[in-house]
């Protein structure tokens, strides 16, 4: 096993993650006191001053005070900012004269029971660890004899009200911090070992399960990665194997089906078969829960690093923070967050959502937390680094003191230098990860001279020499222009990569793949003198190409690319520009975001095209109905849309028309299959065929 620093001893240079783990802790720090207090006031019944924060958090919807300790917490360990620990223990002074007789807490009367009492564990273990707050144990134990007593134990698999399957991680690290049993029982009550042994069995997710009433079609996206921190925290406490079976076989199964490029997941915050994901690119707005995937994406992959001290595990930490949480924008001043990004193959822009105070402000400031964490592991005998960002770490070793600072403008730069200083000359191990996207194999050099370093299984090329002050260990990372392929044995959609970062296309017309050469991207692509990791395309200037993370907010991009995504109308205006004429909805059609559905008879949708043939997408449910599909004015097929599940694949088409002008109606007939729950049908595009 190796080990991270636990936020101690690393301390973030000069460059972006030290630029927004800035932003973020001053921006939590200006958060009155008495504005996140008042409602655990008003409901004890104490003096409340300050102002309703508004949101989610007067709502008391995924309270996140819980998640503003632990952030604040973990941030004053990474940086030594006492303006953090202060406001901690200034918080929890107050929150605990709110608590009540019998250790209720919560902000009001109608919380989310489970959910809250979560975060709020782990904000109070964080707080303990990283603050030295002695209180908060108290509270912890008070709070959990409440949850004990009154938390509903019924325990619905794939429950996204309660997300109650989350709760074992924080309940086993307050019992590695105590040693007290309760947290320990408390958190075996928890382990949702239904869907953690599906992954530890490489079985099938997505299969209707025997314990379950429903159709496991789909799972909430972040939830669902988070709770596989449940049992990293579980094999710490009971080191079963079929934890770690778990957490590797799950890791594997996101890596090739449902993570994006970005290192993001979850389209409209679901875990879908893998057909079902890339139609999803072509359909839905929202593709990640930006935030809340990183965050869980973090805490993953640290755990896989430290059990199995393979280095692999470290790339996806790397993507996370370059494409997904690193290319958010400041939140708004009244809480508002990057909460989902799109990468739909119609193109989006960035937006802060318009309400205040929702889960992603919550796992923000411990995710930014979390560089410090991620960027170098230990064991006895090495220093291991795992991402290339400017910063320092101090270590001792056999009674050595030793400073390595990281000096780099990686990824702008395919290189960064590793400046070691001892105390005394020391021999020890510096390992660098070998990332996967790699273009050509690494290289290193010690003091200006070659060295071959060995790589082995984990994935790590090693230095191991007696180390004197001031040496010096370059690195050089090989990157290229490639593409990420959301399937393998396809060629699209795919998306532009330049190493681990992916370069979104800035254009204001429609998706200009039809412009670019694929099959040569170091020919298609010119690179812009003095803008690093810019390019233009070489048949079209105005068509550029630039890091994911560089893009502000209403400035419309373009992630996944398709050849053919030209071919597809989407309804209620959604087209691709200068694409023939818009799909024309009759009233009674519903905009749902994923698709437009109705279950009013009579009414239409009519498309006019030119082609050879016409594909409808959508979805099948078990509360899908009957329409009437025309083309050329013609009945041609009356068509079913029930499905024994929710979301499953439709597709419906007809080739084999004259070239030239053709349209298509579709009539909703208020009719279904017997076995059907409902007569709603639904639209999510047509694609021209040719």
């Amino acid at each position: 096993m190796i080990q991270p620093f636990d936020y101690h001893g690393v301390t973030l240079e000069d460059g972006e993650f030290k630029r927004q783990f800035d932003e973020v802790r001053c921006f939590y720090l200006r958060i009155p006191n008495d504005d996140l207090l008042k409602g655990f006031r008003l409901r004890a019944g104490l003096p409340a001053p300050g102002k309703d924060l508004g949101g989610w958090y007067t709502g008391d919807v995924g309270h996140i005070f819980g998640q503003v300790i632990s952030g604040l917490s973990r941030m004053y360990a990474a940086s030594g900012d006492v303006s953090c620990r202060d406001k901690v223990n200034a918080l929890l002074a107050e929150w605990a004269k709110c608590l009540e007789p019998d250790g209720y807490f919560y902000y009001t009367r109608k919380p989310n029971f489970h959910y809250t009492y979560d975060k709020m564990v782990g904000g109070l273990v964080d707080a303990s660890l990283y603050c030295g707050n002695r209180e908060a144990l108290t509270c912890l134990s008070r709070i959990t004899d409440w949850a004990v007593a009154h938390l509903d134990r019924t325990r619905k698999y794939m429950d996204v009200k309660t997300e109650w399957y989350t709760l074992s991680e924080n309940l086993y690290r307050a019992y590695l911090a105590t040693g007290e049993e309760k947290y320990r029982d408390f958190a075996s009550v928890w382990e949702y070992k239904e869907y953690w042994d599906l992954y530890a069995c490489k079985g099938d997710i997505f299969k209707r399960q025997p314990f379950s009433n429903e159709e496991g079609l789909w799972y909430h996206a972040y939830s669902h990665v988070n709770t596989l921190s449940g049992a990293g925290a579980a094999y710490l406490v009971k080191g079963k194997a079929d934890y770690l079976d778990t957490l590797k076989n799950a890791y594997d199964f996101l890596q090739t089906q449902e993570v994006f490029a970005t290192g993001g997941y979850g389209p409209e915050e679901r875990l879908l078969p893998h057909e079902q994901l890339i139609r999803a690119v072509s359909v839905w707005p929202n593709s990640c829960e930006t935030q809340c995937s990183t965050w869980a994406g973090f805490k993953l992959s640290k755990y896989l690093l430290s059990f199995t001290g393979d280095a692999k595990y470290g790339d996806w930490t790397e993507r996370l923070a370059l494409n997904c949480i690193g290319a958010t924008m400041p939140m708004s001043p009244d809480g508002r967050v990057l909460y989902h990004v799109s990468y739909n193959l119609y193109g989006y822009a960035k937006h802060n959502i318009g309400f205040g105070w929702s889960c992603c402000s919550g796992t923000r400031p411990m995710a930014v937390a979390d560089y410090d964490d991620l960027i170098y592991f230990k064991d006895a005998e090495s220093l291991y680094v795992n991402l290339f960002a400017s910063s320092t770490v101090q270590w001792e070793h056999r009674g050595a003191k030793i400073t390595l600072t990281q000096r780099t403008s990686f990824p702008e730069t395919a290189n960064t230098e590793l400046v070691v200083h001892v105390s005394r000359p020391s021999r020890f191990g510096i390992k660098v990860r070998v990332p996967g996207w790699l273009a050509d194999p690494l290289t290193m050099a010690v003091n200006g001279k070659s060295v071959e370093p060995p790589t082995g299984a984990g994935h790590w090329a090693m230095v191991q020499r007696t180390w004197h002050n001031g040496d010096r260990l370059s690195v050089m990372l090989p990157m290229r222009l490639w593409l990420s392929r959301l399937d393998a044995s396809r060629g699209f959609p795919a998306a532009v990569m330049y190493g681990p970062v992916v370069l979104a296309v800035r254009e204001l017309g429609p998706n200009p793949s039809d412009k670019i050469d694929f099959e040569h991207l170091d020919r298609a692509l010119v690179s812009s003198p003095g803008e690093p990791l810019t390019y233009h395309l070489a048949s079209d200037a105005s068509v550029l190409f630039r890091p994911f993370y560089a893009f502000k907010e209403d400035e419309r991009y373009f992630v996944y690319l398709d050849p053919q995504v030209n071919n597809r109308t989407l309804p209620g205006g959604n087209v691709v520009l200068g694409k023939g004429p818009d799909i024309v909805c009759s009233p009674g059609w519903q905009n749902l975001g994923l698709y437009y559905a109705s279950s009013n008879a009579q009414a239409t949708a009519v498309y006019s095209f030119e082609g050879t043939g016409i594909r409808w997408l959508g979805c099948k449910y078990d509360d899908g109905g009957m329409v009437e599909a025309k083309l050329d004015d013609q009945v041609v097929e009356v068509v079913d849309q029930y499905g024994p599940g929710r979301d499953l694949p439709f597709c419906w088409e007809r080739r084999g028309l004259a070239p030239g002008k053709h349209s298509i109606k579709l009539t909703v007939l208020g009719r279904k299959a017997p076995e059907s729950k409902g007569v709603i049908v639904n639209l999510a595009a047509f694609e021209v065929l040719r």
